[in-house]
């Protein structure tokens, strides 16, 4: 069946409701950018929602974090942690809430294991390059795909044409997404973040994340890029990403890293992966 190429414009329309942020994960980002704010604002605030409270304080004692000790309330996470990754724990667990469809051709498990291992592994890279905040990489990390699952509940039809597309042609999902669409997801994902207002530079970071040349956010596209390499190279991968792994070399220029850190990143990328995991059950 042959589809009408649709534009950004009129995929964007057929979302009938913008997802939206749970106002109290809204209220938590808001606080969190006011420099002004203080830490018994976040835990009043945090404390008012029992379950994201419960969730919150679940992650932290996985081993995704792997604290020493136990922490037993709000405060006391929120002193160990930071204001930052408390924000990151927030996203997180309301995301991947809000986005549970099932889809008999988008594998949407495979999808958030994804983007919690590149969560992880854009975090562990800022670190080692201090090129940016940690925790706004990992934010990117989690959030640079959340283009295509607005398409999938949105544009069934082209998403099934698209995976096609990129699995018989050997494509990524964003090139077979420019195929059947003017538009794709990366841009419909910055839409989405930029409705929910987070950070200029992450939204511009998603919108140009396979496009180094393009981005007024080099570096942070750069943290991208490399964690999509990494998955690439271990097969953690979502549906219709059906390309060869492949990276730019300027990444290693932008990140003030010498090429040979990628041993490093692979040596560890199995349990960052095991660790990341945990994330989806916790917030299930």
């Amino acid at each position: 069946m042959t589809i009408t190429r649709r534009s950004f414009r009129k995929v964007v329309d057929r979302v009938r409701t913008v997802p939206a942020l749970p106002e109290v994960v809204a209220r938590v980002v808001r606080l969190i950018n006011d420099p002004n704010t203080q830490a018994d604002q976040v835990n009043q605030l945090v404390g008012k929602d029992a379950a994201m409270a419960a969730q919150m304080l679940h992650l932290v004692n996985s081993v995704y974090y792997g604290l020493a000790e136990p922490v037993n309330g709000l405060d006391q996470a929120i002193r160990i942690l930071g204001f930052k990754t408390v924000r990151s724990i927030a996203l997180s667990l309301s995301t991947i809430n809000r986005f549970q469809q099932q889809s008999s051709t988008f594998d949407m498990k495979a999808f958030w294991a994804h983007s919690a291992v590149c969560a992880s592994l854009c975090r562990m890279i800022a670190a080692k390059s201090t090129v940016c905040d940690p925790e706004l990489a990992f934010t990117l990390g989690l959030l640079k795909d959340i283009g295509k699952v607005i398409l999938v509940d949105n544009a069934t039809e082209e998403t099934r044409q698209i995976i096609a597309i990129a699995r018989k042609r050997g494509i990524d999902f964003t090139s077979a997404c420019r195929e059947v669409l003017d538009t794709d997801d990366a841009e419909i994902g910055a839409w989405l973040t930029g409705r929910w207002q987070l950070e200029a530079k992450l939204v511009e970071a998603i919108r140009h994340q396979h496009h180094l040349a393009r981005t007024s956010e080099p570096k942070l596209v750069a943290i991208c890029q490399l964690a999509e390499y990494l998955c690439g190279l271990k097969q953690i991968r979502t549906s219709g990403s059906c390309d060869e792994p492949r990276l730019n070399p300027a990444v290693w220029t932008h990140l003030g890293l010498d090429p040979s850190a990628l041993l490093e990143f692979l040596a560890v990328i199995s349990d960052e992966a095991e660790n990341a995991r945990q994330v989806l059950p916790l917030a299930g």
